[in-house]
Formats: structure tokens, sequence, C-alpha cells
């Protein structure tokens, strides 16, 4: 993000051609969506957006699983309530830019009509073209599917992947699909997959381009348990980091696993990467640097202190894992383990933590040779403020936004941090007007000047996907709808970027006929 006199004159470029209304897309540009099916199973509902997964599974492992509202602490409760994470009164629309004056284009639906669709990721290549997965639940069994973008002709007709069966007479569940380009144009797709009874294991299909997808192979040829929660990551050289929790039966524990390697030279030994303390470790999150440094973060509720609290690790190629180090103080609620991991082993660890009256966002970067500095709170201002998301690190930058909750309205901020030089000032996102809620924010880097902020907005009847662009110098622009309109059931926005700059975005959308959205941005 270098603001130079040449970048300047760049970014006015730019501008230029991003305020232009979108053009509709080309004559094929759309698939068509196959023909509506009726579940196989009695009374099964078309579309269900999950709440956001991390906090379920926290709540169902600290025994928060809400049955009345006294049953959870007061200040997490409220901070739920007031970001958008717990059941709120749709709020009246108004303010966000509904002229179509928008840089993306023109959303294109996809899936089964009639079935449940769940968990959409998108993956962009170097040259622009993308690759969209999904889950689909006809009632009887999942299935993940998927549909390919090229910038000439559009996306293509979504596909079932073929998924190797041990026990066709079983029912078979696929969750949690991770997608990932390389720079060659091959895309990596890995999931959780079980059958009947059976133990929840990681399995990997690579697609590439010309030829589609190779035969789905398991990723550990002996498993180790029943696998929870999974997040994929590829660095710059060519290699891929997989991190996952799994359910230790014996001890009656879920623990951080990982392996690193690829399709083509195999996988290292899974380790286990978490304290051996006796506890449930949750939704682990792993970011890699642009120079190939790791850093995974994950919630971690220790059963001896009765409370959760986040951990980090760090993986170099000299050194490879760290120690486990908790970066929440001891008595403490911390959770919502956000990693950036940096240039030359630097490190940033952000987490959500309860204070004493509000739920707070707090930091800590790592040196190598100075270790951890203190916590460092970065929003001073009255409200709660947490579950920050942060871009990976590009020219030694980040950009980390989050929910903003105060006197009722939830808005998002952000605050750009230079891993030389420390966080900038806070910036707040295109600001709704009071009553709107503007919920799980996701962000990623286009260019070194530019950056993408996707995420879920309450509004009147229901919710919607909006977005907004950030540039060095002149903040973040006007909000932008990328749906169509307003439900209840719209949801888990998720966007990725290729190395040349293409984004798409994706998301759960719930209107007449729901489906998953997709958006190209221009």
């Amino acid at each position: 993000m270098r603001n130079t006199v040449v970048m300047s004159v760049l970014v006015v470029g730019l501008l230029a051609c991003a305020d232009a209304p979108p053009r509709p897309p080309p004559p094929g540009f759309c698939p068509e969506r196959p023909a509506a099916e009726v579940p196989g199973r009695p009374g099964q509902v078309p579309l269900r957006v999950r709440s956001p997964e991390r906090l379920d599974a926290w709540r169902a492992r600290v025994g928060l699983a809400r049955t009345s509202s006294s049953e959870v602490p007061e200040r997490l409760e409220a901070w739920r309530a007031q970001t958008g994470l717990s059941s709120v009164a749709p709020s009246a629309q108004a303010g966000v830019d509904l002229a179509g004056r928008s840089w993306w284009a023109t959303p294109c639906l996809v899936g089964t009509p009639g079935l449940e669709v769940a968990t959409p990721r998108v993956a962009v290549t170097e040259s622009g073209r993308a690759m969209a997965v999904w889950a689909e639940n006809d009632g009887l069994n999942e299935a993940l599917w998927a549909s390919e973008y090229t910038p000439t002709t559009g996306w293509s007709p979504a596909r079932k992947v073929d998924l190797f069966r041990e026990l066709p007479d079983d029912e078979l569940r696929v969750r949690q699909p991770q997608v990932v380009a390389d720079g060659e144009g091959r895309v990596l797709l890995m999931w959780l997959q079980s059958e009947g009874s059976t133990a929840t294991q990681l399995w990997s299909t690579r697609h590439v381009p010309g030829e589609g997808w190779s035969k789905a192979d398991r990723v550990l040829a002996h498993p180790l348990g029943d696998a929870t929660h999974l997040e994929l990551a590829r660095d710059a050289a060519g290699g891929f980091t997989v991190i996952w929790t799994q359910f230790d039966g014996d001890t009656f524990s879920e623990n951080v696993w990982t392996t690193r390697g690829s399709p083509s030279t195999g996988w290292e030994s899974a380790r286990r990467i978490d304290t051996p303390a006796p506890g449930f470790s949750l939704e682990p999150r792993v970011s890699v640097s642009s120079d190939g440094h790791v850093v995974v973060g994950w919630d971690r509720f220790d059963e001896f202190e009765g409370i959760p609290g986040v951990w980090f690790s760090r993986w170099t190629p000299s050194e490879g894992w760290s120690a486990a180090e908790r970066m929440s103080p001891p008595g403490v609620d911390g959770f919502y383990a956000e990693p950036v991991a940096g240039p030359g082993g630097t490190a940033l660890a952000l987490w959500s933590g309860l204070g004493a009256v509000e739920v707070e966002l707090w930091a800590r970067r790592f040196v190598p040779g100075s270790g951890w500095s203190t916590p460092e709170r970065l929003e001073e201002v009255l409200g709660s403020s947490g579950a920050a998301q942060a871009t990976p690190e590009r020219d030694g930058r980040t950009l980390v936004v989050w929910p903003r909750a105060r006197d009722g309205v939830t808005r998002l901020s952000s605050r750009p941090f230079d891993f030389t030089r420390g966080f900038h000032p806070r910036e707040d996102v295109a600001q709704p007007p009071k009553g709107l809620i503007a919920m799980d924010p996701r962000v990623v880097t286009v260019s070194p000047w530019e950056s993408l902020a996707v995420w879920t907005q309450e509004v009147e009847g229901g919710r919607r996907i909006a977005a907004s662009r950030y540039v060095l110098g002149r903040g973040w622009g006007p909000a932008t709808w990328l749906d169509t309109e307003p439900s209840a059931r719209t949801g888990s926005a998720r966007v990725a970027v290729g190395a040349q700059g293409g984004a798409v975005a994706t998301w759960l959308h719930g209107g007449e006929v729901p489906g998953v959205g997709l958006s190209v941005f221009q």
C-alpha cells in the first residue's frame, strides 16, 4: 500500500472505472440451474443457514447451548445480540447505496432448487479463473458440487464432484469444503467425509484445467480420530498447510492437528500442535505469509480453569512448529482467535475477550528474537468490539476488520497494520444508518493499495450481502449490495482473491428460490 505519485494516478484510474454501473452479464455467463428436486426425507428444510460455526461449536463445548437467556453470561449474550450473533429483529432498511453503482458483476445463482445448500467456498487462480464449491443435501446423502468461472465465458454448469464410497448403502455426510488454487491454475479441494457411523476423515481431490477432477483420496492413510473442523492454506512455494481438530474418544478431548505437503509430493506425518492440558480446542484458523511462514490460532476451553482462552503456534522453515502459547490472560475469557503470519517470521495475534463491561478486541505482535509483545487493545471507544477478520499479509501489511456495537447499532471498523510500524488509526467501513446490524465480515487485499470487504447486513425483511472497497489514502467507499433481495436465510458470505487481483464473492442466497450466490469483482 505505498502512497506514491504513481500509485495515486493508478488509484484515480481505478476509481473512475469502479464507479461505473455494472453491466448485465452476456448470454451464457450464468449457468442454467438444474431442475428442482424434492428432498428424500420428509420435512427437510430446503435451505438451512447455520449460525457462525465457531460460535456454535464453542457454545456446545462449554455448555452454552441455549434454552434460555439465563444460561449465557450476560455480557456475552448482550454482545451477541448487538453484533447479530443471535436472533435480532430486522431493522429498517435505509442508507446503503441501492442505485447500482457497483464494481461487482450482477450475481449468478447456482445450486439445485429445493435442496439444502451449505458452506459455499471459492478460490481464484492467477489467471482470474475461479472454482466455486458447495455442499447439497437431498435428504438422504450429502454431495459436493462445483462450478468453474472463466473470464471470457462465465460460470460453467454445476456438476457433482465424484466421491469415494466404501459403504454405499449408508448415509453419506460431507462437511466444510476448503478450496485453494495454485500458481498453475490447479485447484485443491479438501473436505470432511463420513459414512454411516464411521469416523469423519479428511479427503481431497485436485482439479487440473482440461482434465477435470482427480480420483478422491484420503489425506491421512491412517486416520487418528474423528475430525471436526478443517482449514487449508497454500504458500507461495506451492506447499499446503492443513489444520484440523479431531475428537479423542479415549480422553474425551478435542485437539488441533496439522500436516504439510501436497498431493504430488505427499503429506508429512500428522502431529498435534496445541497444549497438552485437558480440554477442547475449537475452530482453528491458519494464516500464511507472503514468504511462507505460518501462524495458527484457536480457541480452547480449559477443563481446569473452566473458561475459554486463545492459543497460537507458529511454523518457520528453519525451526518447524513452535510450542503452543496462550495469548489471552489467565482468568479472562478469550475467543475468536485470528492469526496473521508476517514476513520474516513476524506474526500478529488477534482475539476477543470479555472485559469488565464490554467485549474487547485485543492484539499481540511477535518479532523473532524479541518474542510476543504485551496485549494491546485495538478499540478505545465505548462499545463491544470483536470477532476480527484480517487479510493475509501482503507487502508487509494487513487490514483488520471487526464489528463494533454501540448504543444498539453495529458497524464495521478497521485498522491497517504494518508489520514494521504497527497499527494505523481506526477507519469505519461504509457506515450504515442507525438500526442496521453488520455481521460476519470477510476481507481480502486485491492490490497493494486496495482491499475488499463483504459481510451480512440486517435489513427490513431479513438479511442481505453487502460489500465495500478500501483504497489507501481515500478510506472506505459506499456499501453496495451484492445480492438481489432480502431474506432471513441469507448469509455466510466469503470472498477470495487471486495473485493478479481477480476476486469472487460467494454466499448463501435465501430468496424465493434459495441457492448459492456468486459475484465477480470487475
